[in-house]
């Protein structure tokens, strides 16, 4: 027979009834002073009611696509703040009063539908809408390219190209000088900014939200799923991003394109199976528990600076995507349950949410994803981080959290509530709705969403900037002007446009407080987009100043030139800009900022599918930039900083030496790829003097590039090339091959615009997207 079990203290009831007695008051003072002091880290917030009604699908509707600058209107509401009267703005609008014309309608269509046919084969668009708009204004025709005569010499030939070439570019520049463009691309950006206006309650127009459907639609691969960029093999981020999206946007769970969606997600373990970049969104939507995130504590903003750790130090674009993530997480943001977010917790996962054991998915990411494998000791310090925060004082994390918010406010305010890219900008909307749902900061980022989105025949997209107007006119201003024609009555008015929106979109002063908000000094910098946006960039500056220079060499009637102590400032940020052996450098430059921490802070990189983006590093296209834009500086300006010009060019000539690769290429980093690098060498050695002849550096890359050339005279590198840092040809030469709307029978309209046109005869005239180049008769 088993003993039988004494209750506890069975012999001295009323000793132990007095000790618990004397112990409860105790307790009780020691829980209150646990709520008091620590962050209560498990709890989700949500500062209002839910009101908005669940999304559904959007309805088609008739009306005519414009896109306009120099405006500050937006479907929701004017912008708030603008340095230049909005000159740059790209905004598309939609009238459903004004009816396209007919040849404008079936153009448009055919190219939707030509898309939709070709999409598995040619992921870019073709800019057709913004070509079919600039049609609009001669109701669809152009004047016809002269026909050469049959033997003409190629001097002729080449000279009538770039004339009708730069005509039919001109026709594209927008009134206030700038090129417009899709720089889209990235399929993780679009989901970001719907989760945002979800969690938000900002309902986003119908007409934008078709248009982002059929965005959706195209950009999804055979297998269901979606690629990280429009290129790209099928990743859980993608697709259960994607995924998400759609469903925010109104398509039902039982279309045909979710079913293929959740086929690709449930195939390979779920939404759990994931980066951690969708995690952060998937737990914002409250379709993820944060607990299944590895921690993002805003106590690290408020470490001391001189720790190499310090996210200060971190390149600009890594540490403004972190910084508003480590706010929300520091809030446990979380959308509270909605009809549609409880559905997506079970269309996402595999298993039933509730059985999600969500410690163990910090790590989880599929090979499809992986690109960045986290280092051992960081999986190890995120485990420590993870057990150490429940025990953060509330006091620490509230200063947190306000220093974190104060930084956030600074960047939106010193960049005009447009941010320094789409990422930052859907979160930072998200955290200034957090603070306060009805306050101005929240309100003045709403008109900024569109300054993000493009219009195409795919549809519409979240750009990977607010656009590329700066960059661009830089470079076209500098080819038009060494065509030798641009002092001609046709050209000359295009150059003077361009210079006037590069003297308009040149950053003009500091941010307030460089060093207190981690910035560089931007005074005389150009930005990548408009003087709004105005993060400065060291290439972006000697693009924008070569262009300066190159139109202000003419002598063209019309053109005011810059002030002398401009150009001066743009020289300043630029040799501010270069890495000597302070800033962990040996001559080269980076984008942004100086490089402000060792390579060993990669091991740091907390993302699975982004490579190199904890420091800033020194680029070779950067630094070719840079080098040119002082050279040609110094042949205008001989006496401005002589010696600090020539020592700088001198250190950056050798960095891009020491940079080639055996085969004599350079890898590039913001192009595809070893052709984009070869270019950018090969132009920075020349300026500096050297030559084939004399170089043994520029003959390797000439011999690297003449390797690459294919059967057809043209060159064609895959953005493989970028992910496996070799080289990998193209499926076939990228120059536009012949295209079958080429053909005039196919828009009767358009046989004005070359005068050999005819339903035997394709001619790139008829194209709205290729330049008129006549063909010999």
């Amino acid at each position: 027979r088993a003993p039988t079990r004494k209750k506890p203290h069975a012999e001295m009831p009323v000793l132990a009834d007095l000790l618990h007695a004397l112990l409860l008051p105790l307790r009780i003072v020691l829980r209150l002073i646990h709520r008091l002091l620590y962050s209560p880290t498990w709890r989700t917030t949500y500062p209002v009611t839910r009101t908005l009604p669940e999304p559904v699908a959007p309805a088609a509707r008739k009306g005519t696509w414009t896109l306009r600058t120099r405006t500050g209107e937006s479907p929701l509401g004017p912008v708030k703040h603008t340095l230049n009267g909005n000159t740059g703005r790209q905004l598309w609008t939609f009238d459903p009063a004004a009816a396209p014309a007919a040849w404008e309608a079936d153009a448009l269509s055919h190219f939707r539908r030509e898309y939709e046919a070709m999409a598995e084969v040619r992921h870019h668009s073709a800019d057709e809408p913004l070509r079919l708009q600039a049609l609009r204004e001669t109701g669809g025709k152009r004047r016809a390219a002269k026909p050469l005569p049959k033997g003409a010499a190629e001097a002729e030939q080449v000279d009538a190209s770039l004339r009708h070439g730069i005509g039919f570019y001109g026709s594209l520049q927008m009134e206030d000088g700038h090129w417009p463009g899709d720089y889209g691309g990235p399929m993780f950006l679009l989901p970001g900014l719907v989760i945002a206006c979800y969690v938000t309650e900002t309902e986003l127009p119908a007409e934008h939200r078709a248009e982002m459907l059929r965005y959706l639609r195209n950009h999804q691969n055979e297998d269901g799923g979606t690629g990280l960029h429009i290129e790209g093999h099928s990743t859980m981020f993608g697709t259960s991003l994607n995924y998400v999206a759609a469903r925010l946007l109104g398509m039902a769970a039982d279309d045909p394109h979710c079913l293929r969606a959740r086929a690709f997600m449930h195939g390979r373990g779920g939404a759990v199976n994931n980066t951690s970049w969708a995690k952060f969104w998937l737990a914002l939507l409250g379709v993820y528990e944060w607990r299944g995130i590895n921690p993002l504590p805003p106590e690290m903003w408020i470490l001391p600076y001189w720790l190499i750790v310090h996210p200060g130090r971190f390149w600009c674009h890594c540490r403004m995507v972190y910084l508003p993530m480590s706010y929300l997480y520091g809030k446990r943001a979380a959308c509270p349950p909605t009809p549609l977010t409880e559905a997506l917790r079970k269309e996402l996962y595999v298993e039933p949410y509730s059985e999600i054991a969500w410690e163990e998915q910090r790590n989880n990411c599929g090979p499809a994803d992986m690109y960045v494998q986290h280092h051992p000791l960081q999986d190890l310090l995120w485990k420590v981080v993870a057990a150490a925060e429940p025990w953060i004082p509330a006091w620490l994390r509230r200063r947190a959290l306000s220093w974190c918010a104060d930084m956030i406010l600074h960047e939106d305010g010193s960049t005009r509530h447009v941010d320094i890219g789409p990422v930052n900008k859907a979160i930072n909307m998200v955290c200034c709705w957090y603070d306060d749902p009805h306050g101005e900061a929240f309100k003045a980022h709403l008109p900024r969403i569109f300054d993000y989105l493009w219009l195409a025949e795919d549809g519409m997209k979240m750009q990977g900037y607010n656009g590329s107007q700066a960059w661009d006119t830089a470079f076209a201003v500098q080819a038009i002007a060494a065509s030798g024609l641009g002092e001609e009555a046709e050209v000359s008015p295009i150059l003077r446009k361009a210079h006037e929106y590069l003297d308009a979109s040149q950053v003009r002063e500091d941010c307030p407080e460089v060093e207190r908000y981690y910035r560089h000094i931007s005074n005389g910098a150009w930005p990548f987009s408009t003087q709004d946006h105005g993060w400065p960039i060291s290439d972006c500056s000697s693009e924008g100043l070569k262009g300066v220079i190159a139109v202000e060499a003419l002598g063209l009637p019309g053109v005011a030139a810059l002030e002398p102590e401009r150009l001066f400032d743009c020289v300043n940020v630029i040799l501010s800009y270069q890495n000597t052996a302070e800033h962990w450098g040996t001559g080269g430059w980076a984008t942004y900022e100086n490089t402000r921490g060792p390579a060993a802070l990669e091991l740091l990189n907390p993302s699975e599918c982004f490579g190199d983006i904890v420091i800033d590093y020194s680029y070779c296209e950067l630094t070719c930039a840079c080098i040119t834009a002082l050279s040609h500086f110094h042949r205008r300006h001989p006496g401005h900083r002589t010696a600090e010009i020539s020592t700088a060019i001198k250190l950056g000539a050798q960095w891009i030496r020491d940079k080639q690769r055996p085969d004599g290429s350079w890898y590039g980093s913001w192009g595809v790829c070893f052709t984009y690098g070869a270019w950018f060498g090969v132009v920075g050695l020349a300026s500096v003097g050297e030559r084939e002849a004399t170089s043994p550096h520029v003959a390797k890359a000439l011999a690297f590039l003449r390797s690459k050339q294919l059967p057809d005279g043209g060159w064609g590198e895959s953005y493989l090339s970028s992910s496996r840092k070799e080289y990998h040809h193209a499926d076939a030469s990228q120059a536009p091959p012949p295209h079958p709307l080429a053909r005039a029978h196919s828009f009767p309209h358009r046989t004005t615009w070359h005068a050999d046109a005819s339903p035997a005869t394709p001619s790139s005239a008829c194209l709205p997207f290729l330049p008129l180049i006549p063909q010999p008769v």
